[in-house]
């Protein structure tokens, strides 16, 4: 992990089916130990403060675009320029590597605006059938067809929990055209070349529509 890397942190309670998770990211490290800024908790947006002792599951995106995990705890709090947690730094050995198979898949109309790579270019908007850190599935235009292999220029509009929109340009590479599991006309597309920062941006907001989804569901 370099210092910056986005985190996302697990925590398990036994009366939970599913954990609470939190963002943060990677201020410093040392040998045995990594500083991260203080939590935020992703459903609501707001800070969260641990005590010592406090056990997480750790993940982060590795520079092979795969997921790694590891087991981690709180072993102090200080300021270093701001105030930072302490978290124990797992081996090598002890790192958990997940495929990008395995990003949260949620389904969702995310706006979408797709450029081709040919020449002429073509350009149209549309939107999301299903999200994940890995890729998406678009409705495709009735004007514009695409086919496996082609690459693509996308642009994404998440509408976050806070309020805010992120705006994701990333490459995307079309791998299968048609219907697919029942969807009629649906494109799937893979992310290329896509930045950290911005599938950590895709990852947060796929946890944030299924915990939506969740409450829908209780309520």
């Amino acid at each position: 992990m370099k210092v910056g890397t986005p985190i996302t942190l697990e925590l398990y309670k036994r009366s939970q089916n599913e954990p609470e998770r939190y963002k943060c990211k990677l201020v410093d490290k040392e040998k045995n130990y990594i500083f991260i800024d203080y939590p935020v908790k992703m459903d609501s947006g707001k800070t969260s403060f641990f005590f010592e002792g406090t056990e997480f599951y750790a993940n982060f995106l590795g520079e092979d675009s795969s997921v790694y995990r590891f087991e981690t705890e709180v072993v102090a709090r200080k300021v270093v320029n701001i105030p930072v947690l302490v978290l124990t730094s797992p081996d090598i050995d002890h790192l958990e590597r997940i495929q990008r198979r395995k990003y949260v898949r949620v389904e969702a109309s995310v706006d979408t605006a797709i450029q081709t790579e040919d020449k002429p270019m073509k350009s149209f908007t549309t939107v999301t059938q299903d999200i994940s850190g890995g890729g998406a599935a678009i409705i495709p235009s009735g004007y514009h067809s695409l086919l496996p292999g082609q690459m693509l220029n996308v642009t994404l509009v998440l509408a976050m929990n806070s309020g805010q929109y992120r705006y994701i340009e990333t490459k995307g590479k079309v791998i299968r055209a048609g219907t697919s599991k029942g969807r009629q006309n649906s494109v799937s597309i893979e992310f290329i070349d896509i930045t950290e920062k911005n599938r950590q941006a895709i990852i947060q907001y796929c946890y944030e529509q299924q915990m939506y989804m969740k409450r829908r569901t209780v309520n």
